[in-house]
């Protein structure tokens, strides 16, 4: 009895049936997806196509039928509707299953990292929005500042201005007082002369004091002076 290898048997996917408006859509394109034309390609394909992955899902199924049917290249799209109500149809096998796969995975990651940049680029427009919301605050704040300091400055040269006039003041002031107190001195000087020549005048009047002669108890007569 010789030794027998068992082969391990490959489990094919049934044929599937779907109605020929399905077919006829997935062949000529659609403006919409709708869900009878994801299942149609999901079957195809025998990936989870989604509405994203539908064109890309679409052109393979397409290249397949064509493939397997190269008749169905040449008929319109009445003379396709004219072939029944519904369409028999078996999924990609083999070599053609895994390049579709690998495809579509391929196409699904791409997606998924242009949602992941997508997000990034709104978060970022958001912190933009935000800084630059920010930055106009300071820029406000900074303007009041500077008005701020604008006015302290004008406040000042004003009240440096008032302290000089007031310096040339208190100086013309000084000045009234000093010629005030130089006046002052010149009067004083002239009363002097006045009362030298008061004194002047009484040396040449007769002198009536003087002490008292001893032998009259009074003080001298100034009419004794033969000459008064």
């Amino acid at each position: 009895m010789s030794d027998v290898k068992e082969t391990p048997e490959v489990q094919e996917v049934q044929e599937k049936v779907f109605p020929i408006s399905t077919f006829v859509t997935a062949l000529r394109g659609a403006d919409q997806v709708d869900a009878e034309l994801l299942e149609f390609l999901s079957f195809v394909t025998q990936t989870d196509v989604n509405a994203d992955l539908a064109p890309v899902a679409a052109g393979l199924s397409k290249g397949y039928i064509y493939e397997v049917e190269p008749n169905l290249t040449k008929q319109a799209e009445g003379e396709l509707s004219g072939l029944g109500n519904k369409v028999k149809l078996a999924p990609l096998a083999g070599t053609e299953l895994s390049q579709a796969q690998a495809a579509l995975n391929k196409l699904t990651e791409l997606q998924k990292e242009n949602a992941d940049l997508k997000a990034q680029i709104e978060t970022l427009t958001a912190e933009k929005a935000d800084l630059d919301a920010k930055a106009k605050s300071l820029s406000a704040r900074v303007k009041v500042i500077d008005d701020a300091n604008k006015a302290g400055e004008s406040k000042i040269e004003l009240s440096s201005k008032k302290v000089d006039d007031m310096v040339k003041k208190l100086n013309a002031l000084m000045e009234e007082v000093d010629k005030v107190k130089q006046q002052g001195v010149v009067v004083a000087g002239a009363a002097g002369d006045g009362a030298a020549a008061a004194d002047g005048a009484g040396g040449d009047a007769p002198s009536t004091g003087g002490a008292p002669e001893e032998d009259f108890g009074f003080g001298s007569n100034p009419f004794a002076d033969s000459e008064w």
